[in-house]
């Protein structure tokens, strides 16, 4: 969900011990999970560099005529033109994953989008944006896992959610935590120590937990509705550690199979099936260790999609494309900056560094540009097939927009929210700035500022 620092300390400390290597973690059996290769060909050289084509396009392809003749139909009837096919794109950015949350939050009507994807934090966001318009199921009841300051817990009461309300509330409440523990738990004996020894310095149980509340039996059930009745599909990018490659995960086509079973331990497994899936899409190692898939392709681990590619929709749209075109909407929404700070060293510019100084430096410019790449490449492809609108974590293109640093909550800014927590040396989450990011996008969304927004035509 984000890059890790602790990476380099490893490294500087002689992390490839003898004897520290760590067995093949044991896959959900059963899975089965089916996939979108979202691998980069070259079959011209780069200038024609292009993702692969979707399988199954031309069936799906089908269904997206379909969709469009019905919809062609209803809109003769009203006199009115056809609505566009709806597309959402949700990217990763691991604790900023709280700004989006807090965007959609504040926009009140959503569209109930077509197809929706989503990498790493954007995988954890995408099933309850993908059931924004739809009620809370009934079993989800338990929400033991609810603090931090977003539920009413020590927040400054402007942006207090209710449980059980809304999908889209749920996700805001996801992200509102009261502790980093509350999603991730540090190796015993330390997190420089679980990685060499245990392969990571921490572990995504907490994570698991309140996933598996969240994503009950009913909750998968609405999802597979949605692809059986409504022809709308949802997918969760991975990277394979084995072969390299980017995946995307068909979670509709997974959370269907809990409509043609009744059977406790068969649920039980698909609900597993599913949270593995979206825990998969978000682990970094060597801050939480990869998971092992079943897939239809055969057992390989894979992790944070956001290796291969920071969001995605390419495959998507051009078997949109492929099905005779027509007029497509995408929303952008890009859960972290593309905007690498200075390299200060407080006031002013660097005067002293280190290795691991220069190399955090360098991963954090090389993530920055994948993410810069990959969005590009959706708004690019959007632009192509219809309209897009595009938020992210900055403030460029928003006239008088405020930074996100900016942002003042419960009387403090973001920076110096995150200041606070940081005497706490989190790994990863940061308990206020995140809830301060939340009401930051909570803000961004009631005033619809979008950093960029673009309709036909052009």
């Amino acid at each position: 969900m984000k890059s890790w620092g602790l990476v380099l300390l490893l490294v500087a400390a002689g992390w490839s011990l003898a004897g520290c290597s760590q067995p093949r973690p044991k896959p959900i059996l059963g899975c089965a999970y089916q996939l979108v290769p979202l691998t980069v060909q070259t079959p011209g050289g780069p200038a024609q560099m292009r993702l692969q084509a979707m399988p199954g396009a031309e069936r799906w392809g089908e269904v997206l005529r379909e969709r469009r003749r019905l919809r062609s139909g209803a809109a003769q009837a009203k006199r009115g033109t056809p609505p566009a096919d709806q597309f959402l794109a949700l990217s990763g950015g691991g604790q900023h994953g709280a700004f989006g949350a807090g965007f959609f939050y504040a926009m009140g009507d959503l569209p109930s989008w077509d197809i929706v994807t989503g990498v790493s934090t954007g995988s954890l966001q995408s099933t309850l944006l993908f059931l924004a318009n739809q009620p809370v199921p009934e079993d989800r009841t338990d929400y033991s896992w609810v603090d931090g300051p977003l539920s009413g817990q020590g927040g400054d009461g402007r942006f207090v959610v209710r449980p059980h309300v809304s999908n889209v509330g749920d996700l805001v409440l996801a992200y509102s935590i009261a502790r980093e523990a509350d999603l991730l738990r540090v190796r015993k004996g330390g997190a420089a120590l679980g990685a060499v020894f245990r392969g990571s310095a921490a572990h995504f149980g907490p994570l698991h937990d309140r996933l598996t509340r969240i994503m009950t039996i009913g909750t998968l059930r609405a999802v597979g509705r949605e692809w059986r009745d409504q022809n709308r599909q949802l997918f969760v990018g991975v990277s394979n550690l084995d072969d390299g490659e980017g995946y995307a995960i068909d979670m509709t086509e997974l959370a269907a199979r809990t409509l043609a079973t009744d059977v406790p331990a068969e649920l039980s497994r698909i609900q597993d099936c599913y949270v593995d899936a979206l825990l998969a899409s978000s682990s970094v190692a060597p801050g939480v260790p990869p998971r092992t898939l079943e897939t239809r392709r055969g057992t390989e681990m894979y992790m944070d999609g956001g290796a291969r590619f920071g969001v995605f929709l390419e495959p998507m749209l051009r078997a949109f494309t492929d099905a005779g075109g027509g007029q497509a909407q995408v929303t952008l929404m890009v859960n972290t900056t593309m905007e690498a700070p200075r390299w200060s060293g407080g006031d002013g510019p660097r005067q002293r560094w280190s290795a691991a100084d220069a190399a955090a430096r360098a991963v954090k410019l090389l993530e920055t540009q994948v993410y810069r790449f990959s969005a590009a490449s959706v708004e690019t492809a959007a632009v192509m097939n219809g309209g897009v609108d595009m938020a992210y974590l900055g403030n460029t293109g928003i006239a008088g927009g405020e930074a996100p640093l900016d942002h003042a909550y419960n009387g403090k800014s973001c920076a110096e929210w995150l200041a606070l927590d940081a005497a706490a040396r989190p790994l990863q989450f940061s308990p206020r700035y995140m809830a301060c990011i939340a009401d930051y996008g909570r803000s961004r969304g009631a005033t619809a500022q979008w950093n960029r927004r673009l309709a036909p035509p052009y």
